[in-house]
């Protein structure tokens, strides 16, 4: 139906249908988002989900998975990760363990979430709670007190019902610590040889009939591009919002209803000295490398030119000046060393601090307190925010009123027969590759381009930049070239495949005698070839500790001396990896370590309950009633 509008657009009938559809357009609205269906998203046991509550949910989650790709994911990306789908499980599993809260008989009183909510730094000033900072805070959420206690409530009952139920989790034995230590830290090492395509690269004979043959079979990759040839209308939000003026009293009001966004947290200017011990160092080196972090201190403490003692001391790059930080908030720092820094006061240097970079001495130097950026230096930075929230409005506005304009013309030649003041951009044949600014920063329109078909044009396209209409003029499908055209870049091919092809076959053939008994150092030397030694590995060993890929360790771990080899050889990018066991480390905690003991038993504590949790999670939703509405 719509290809028929899209091409047929000058019908006398289609106009008709498309003032029909304005029409309903009109009354009943467009967009309406899932929020405003009375209907409920989902129902758990009896229970409604609203669409307002889903839509919140999957918000939030879209904004923590935005934040961790820099603020700019599109929607149809963070779909790729299955996220409706983790906002339906987490809505489903919080309910059901709320009911199961109930069912044990829990209940939070009112006295705990007035508690709770007393201690919520975003509700606090001069670190004490503030009963107008709270209600300033709800009111520009456009948060009741009551709803926003209701849902703390809600949140609280899943997290005591999951406590509780992390409760019945055995107790972590000291077997269990020493085995988990063990297997995490145990190392292995191997010997190998490595094989790689352009060493065999002088052994590929080349002759055309050979060559030929070979583009027969991998031609296809050769083929040109699609080209398209287009006339288009670009809506960018950019271009909009520049010639939007914001009123004084709209960056005043967004000031004043955003003010938490301009507040700078404290932040503190601090210098240290770095004695650098990480958890791969033996005991002897931490206790060596503490030790004089003591000496330091003292050095330090009695007076000691703090920069000086960190350009002879330190380990880190930052002795070069000193061992000076600069200064950062909350949240830069790992948590120990931050907790230090910030409960000190200026100019004093603190006590040895450990860390899993080793062990710090820090010197505060100076507090630089919270503050609010004041109107005058955000003003620029609202007047663009706001600007482009209404240029978002205005371009879908203009693209809309265009695109029916273009189907009540018939075609867009004859829309811009009497629509000259809006300017109809017009390309040569272009690829994806070389294809216009406009267009190719904007992936999602550049893609809907090459899905048109010649002489078609296309519906109102969103894209991350503005709003497209396009009309493909031309198109030239790909085309396969003649062998003569191409031959340096298939003879280059040729090579590489055929390279690889050798080094594979030469890895097989040494795997093979591995398997029957040979030594790997008798096999490289009838190859040539050069045998090396992985250093001891570990399993979650860092690239750059070995030149031994990081993707076989895993593999390397299964070997042992009864069965030394692996059925195959490895394989990391172009390379082949031929290997055999070499030696094993076991480790054992030391039994002094109490800190390490604790850590450990800690999170093969709370791994347990993690594991009890989802256990009866599985079991409730197997036995529950969940409905979703159709829409989801």
């Amino acid at each position: 139906m719509l290809q028929i509008l899209r091409q047929k657009a000058q019908s006398t009938f289609i106009q008709i249908i498309v003032v029909i559809i304005a029409l309903v357009f009109i009354f009943w609205g467009v967009g309406s988002n899932l929020g405003d269906s009375r209907q409920a998203a989902l129902v758990v046991n009896g229970e409604e989900i609203t669409f307002q509550q889903f839509q919140k949910t999957y918000d939030d989650a879209y904004q923590r998975l935005s934040s961790q790709f820099g603020g700019n994911v599109p929607k149809g990306f963070a779909e790729s990760f299955g996220l409706k789908q983790q906002v339906i499980n987490q809505l489903v599993q919080t309910t059901l363990l709320r009911q199961g809260a109930a069912e044990m008989g829990i209940r939070v009183s009112g006295d705990e979430i007035r508690e709770f909510i007393q201690g919520m730094v975003q509700f606090q000033e001069n670190g004490a709670f503030s009963m107008e900072r709270y209600k300033a805070i709800l009111a520009a959420n456009r948060m009741a007190p009551t709803k926003f206690e209701q849902s703390l409530r809600f949140d609280r009952l899943s997290e005591v019902a999951a406590e509780e139920i992390g409760r019945f989790a055995s107790a972590v034995t000291d077997f269990e610590i020493q085995d988990a230590y063990s297997r995490i830290n145990e190392k292995v090492s191997v010997k190998y040889v490595k094989l790689s395509p352009g060493v065999f690269a002088e052994k590929v004979a080349v002759d055309d009939e050979a060559l030929a043959a070979w583009f027969e079979t991998a031609k296809d990759k050769y083929k040109s591009e699609p080209r398209i040839k287009l006339k288009y209308l670009f809506f960018s939000h950019d271009e909009i919002g520049r010639k939007i003026t914001i009123d004084q009293a709209k960056i005043e009001e967004f000031y004043q209803n955003n003010i938490d966004t301009f507040r700078e947290p404290e932040q503190r200017h601090a210098r240290h000295i770095l004695f650098k011990a990480g958890e791969d160092d033996s005991a002897e080196v931490h206790a060596e490398k503490a030790k004089k972090a003591e000496e330091v201190q003292q050095l330090a403490k009695k007076g000691g030119d703090f920069a000086a003692l960190a350009r002879e001391h330190s380990d880190d790059p930052s002795k070069g000046n000193g061992g000076d930080l600069g200064f950062f908030a909350r949240g830069r720092m790992v948590p120990d060393f931050e907790d230090a820094v910030f409960a000190m006061q200026p100019g004093t240097v603190s006590e040895v601090v450990k860390t899993p970079f080793g062990y710090h001495i820090i010197q505060l130097v100076e507090i630089k307190p919270a503050s609010t950026r004041p109107l005058t230096a955000v003003t620029e930075e609202i007047t663009r925010t706001l600007q482009q929230k209404e240029a978002e409005s205005l371009a879908f506005q203009m693209a809309n009123e265009a695109y029916e304009g273009i189907i009540g013309a018939g075609s867009l030649g004859q829309y811009a027969e009497t629509h000259k003041d809006i300017p109809i951009a017009e390309t040569d044949f272009f690829t994806k590759s070389d294809a216009p600014a406009v267009l190719k920063k904007d992936p999602q329109v550049l893609e809907k381009a090459f899905e048109l078909n010649k002489g078609e044009l296309s519906s109102l396209i969103k894209g991350t930049s503005g709003y497209a209409i396009l009309f493909a003029e031309d198109l030239k499908e790909p085309e396969l070239p003649q062998l003569a055209e191409v031959k340096d870049k298939v003879l280059a091919d040729y090579k590489k495949a055929k390279s690889q092809e050798l080094a594979e076959a030469a890895a097989e053939e040494l795997a093979s005698g591995l398997r029957e008994g040979k030594t790997i150092e008798s096999l490289a030397e009838e190859k040539g070839l050069a045998v090396q030694e992985s250093g001891f590995l570990g399993q979650n060993e860092k690239n750059g500790k070995s030149p031994f890929p990081t993707s076989l360790i895993r593999e390397a771990f299964l070997l042992s001396p009864s069965s030394p080899a692996p059925e195959k050889p490895g394989r990391e990018g172009d390379d082949f990896y031929v290997y055999t066991f070499l030696d094993r480390q076991i480790a054992t905690m030391p039994a002094e370590n109490n800190e390490e003991m604790k850590k450990y038993r800690e999170n093969l504590q709370r791994f347990k309950q993690q594991q009890l949790i989802s256990a009866w999670l599985r079991h409730m939703e197997v036995n529950a009633e969940v409905t979703q509405h159709k829409s989801l």
